[in-house]
């Protein structure tokens, strides 16, 4: 008798919790597609030669716990959306050969670790950022190929003759991708490539597009004016979202008239560095903890006709880390004052945006915001 009333005192609370759950989530009038979208911060899966061989690199860690161990805590959140999206900033090539002169880090992983991607439910990547020319062409030809080989699709515009956008359908809608790191950005011509991919994707029928910049001071908690400059040249030439990275922290969210910029979303599985401890002397955070990411879920909603609605952002507070010690390279997700923390972190720099709160075991939702005006 006790184990009956039990179950359904069990029930009877489930049941009380639900509808505070669903309410969090926004289903507009009219909408007849929902598409959800994840996002997360710098993944590189490798390491500098000067980290090859040693037990707390990158590889040390795969070859102890194979390919599935970077995101084991988060493949969760992967598996149940649409679409994950990384920036992949490192290359797939497996020689220690071409390295691209005068740059102080060369992030590289074998071929095989495309697996680490295909185990995690991760189905594209975005490759325009300042690392894949880390091994010249022939390392960026080496995971494009890797990639398309894995079935794992990728988007990204190189000042190395490399311009590809990426389309994802779903039910008939159509969302397109582009990428580009802020200084191929600034060579000219580049920014008419961008625009041209943009009204392309529009003009295949796509009913929104994404932009991934890639941009700011490194290790900088607020994003700067060229960060701005990038993100609204974008937005003019049709992106509805923006998605940043390259400072390698967390920083803040615009979202103006339906149109979402996340400034950036920090690391995320990071093989470039084995402690989570800020050692680059010109960052203004020298010696601080960095701990501090996100995953950046969107939930997408578009008319029976693939019209764009608008969208629902949630947040979900992330260590890059397990342990402050060292970078063990497996991000997980965090709950109660960690989580709050994240969240003010990204508060801090979000000067327009007033954000909602963590609520456990769902995220920080935002608002729904109505796509913008056309």
């Amino acid at each position: 008798m006790l184990k009956i009333v039990s179950f359904f005192l069990a029930l009877a609370l489930l049941c009380a919790a639900l509808p505070a759950l669903g309410e969090t989530m926004t289903v507009p009038d009219g909408t007849a597609t929902q598409i959800v979208i994840t996002f997360t911060g710098d993944c590189t899966l490798g390491c500098d030669p000067t980290q090859r061989g040693r037990d707390t690199g990158f590889e040390a860690y795969i070859q102890k716990y194979g390919y599935g161990y970077p995101f084991e805590k988060v493949k969760q959140y992967f598996e149940q959306d649409d679409l994950t999206v990384i920036n992949l900033e490192g290359t797939f090539y497996n020689y220690d050969a071409d390295l691209k002169p005068n740059s102080t880090y060369h992030f590289r992983g074998p071929t095989d670790y495309v697996n680490i991607l295909t185990e995690a439910s991760i189905e594209a990547c975005s490759l325009g950022n300042n690392h894949m020319m880390d091994y010249g062409i022939s390392g960026l030809q080496s995971t494009i190929q890797t990639l398309e080989d894995a079935g794992v699709h990728w988007f990204g515009t190189i000042n190395e003759g490399v311009a590809e956008p990426y389309t994802f359908e779903k039910d008939g809608v159509k969302i397109g991708f582009v990428s580009i790191y802020i200084s191929d950005w600034w060579v000219p011509g580049m920014p008419t490539v961008i625009k041209d991919q943009i009204q392309a994707l529009k003009d295949g029928g796509c009913s929104l597009v994404i932009a991934c910049m890639h941009g700011g001071v490194e290790y900088d908690t607020r994003h700067d004016k060229n960060q701005e400059r990038m993100a609204d040249q974008l937005i003019r030439y049709g992106a509805e979202i923006v998605v940043g990275n390259h400072p390698h922290s967390i920083q803040g969210v615009r979202d103006v008239n339906g149109i979402c910029t996340l400034w950036s979303l920090g690391n995320f599985s990071f093989g470039g560095n084995s402690s989570v401890i800020i050692s680059r002397k010109k960052s203004p955070n020298y010696g601080n903890i960095n701990l501090n990411t996100f995953l950046a879920q969107f939930t997408l909603s578009f008319d029976q006709n693939g019209r764009y609605l608008g969208h629902q952002l949630n947040i979900i507070p992330c260590h890059v880390s397990g342990t402050a010690d060292c970078n063990n390279y497996q991000p997980v997700p965090v709950t109660g004052a960690e989580a709050d923390r994240v969240i003010k972190a990204i508060r801090d720099d979000s000067y327009l945006r007033k954000l909602n709160p963590f609520v456990e075991g769902v995220g920080a939702v935002q608002d729904f915001m109505p796509a913008a005006q056309q």
